[in-house]
Order: C-alpha cells, then sequence, then structure tokens
C-alpha cells in the first residue's frame, strides 16, 4: 500500500469518529430495530356512546406521528383515515369509497360523518403514509357508537 493510500485510510477513520466527549447526541437505533410507533386515540365520542342520529363529530389525537398533508412521505409523518363498518388492509393503500372510507388527507384531525344510520358501528382511526398505506407498525384506534 502507498504511504498516501495508508494516510488518506488513516485520515477517513479518523473523521468518522468525531468528538468522543460530545455526549449531547441521542443513541442511534440498533440495525434491524423496528421504528418507534406512533398512537392515535378518538377521543370523541366516546367508545360505547350512544348518540342521536344526525352529524358526528370524530376528534382524533396522535402521539409520536405528526399529522400532514397527504402526499407528505416525510418519517414519522402521516394523515388521518376513518372506516366505518369496514376492515384495513394493513399493506395496501386505504380505499376511497364512499361511506365506508373517509380520507382526511389536509391534515385535519376532525372529522364530522353525516351519514351514519341508526344501529352499532365500528369506527377504525388509521393513520397511513402520504400515499394513504397504513404505518407500519400500525397507528390506529377502534370505538363502536350506537346511533339512535
Amino acid at each position: 500500500m502507498t504511504r498516501f493510500a495508508t494516510i488518506a485510510m488513516i485520515t477517513v477513520a479518523f473523521m468518522g469518529c468525531g468528538d468522543a466527549g460530545d455526549q449531547s447526541q441521542e443513541a442511534a437505533p440498533e440495525a434491524g430495530a423496528a421504528p418507534a410507533a406512533g398512537t392515535v386515540t378518538i377521543v370523541q365520542p366516546a367508545d360505547g356512546a350512544e348518540l342521536d342520529a344526525g352529524p358526528v363529530l370524530f376528534v382524533l389525537e396522535t402521539d409520536g406521528v405528526e399529522i400532514v398533508a397527504a402526499g407528505n412521505m416525510d418519517a414519522g409523518t402521516g394523515h388521518h383515515h376513518l372506516i366505518v363498518d369496514g376492515d384495513v388492509d394493513w399493506k395496501l393503500p386505504i380505499p376511497n369509497d364512499a361511506g365506508v372510507h373517509y380520507h382526511m388527507g389536509q391534515a385535519e384531525t376532525e372529522y364530522t360523518l353525516t351519514d351514519l344510520t341508526p344501529g352499532e358501528h365500528r369506527i377504525i382511526a388509521v393513520v397511513a403514509d402520504g400515499v394513504h398505506i397504513p404505518l407500519d407498525p400500525p397507528v390506529s384506534d377502534t370505538i363502536t357508537v350506537v346511533i339512535r
């Protein structure tokens, strides 16, 4: 190995070491570790609520994930969806079918459903990425409401 190559390798090695005395940076996650999961909670209405027919306001709160407009693919971000009496395919984009899947693509944290019929309804809140694929690990909450 040439003397120049040896000096270059030593220089690169020292540059990568950084300041060993600086303890202010967080440790990097272990290789292969799953990303930290955020949470979403349907805070209104309450699980099991019995509600009069008419518009129902749903209020969602998140922790550990930033709610942004659809299309944004930054890590740690997503946008809300409400699913009424439907299911979630956790690997595919959430469909856009009226009466079942409601997209909140403008970073909304509240949504009013006006078409809930009388009876019991299962409501799932799901946070998805910029192209509507549910976050992995899933960020979701489920409640049941009864419309009178």
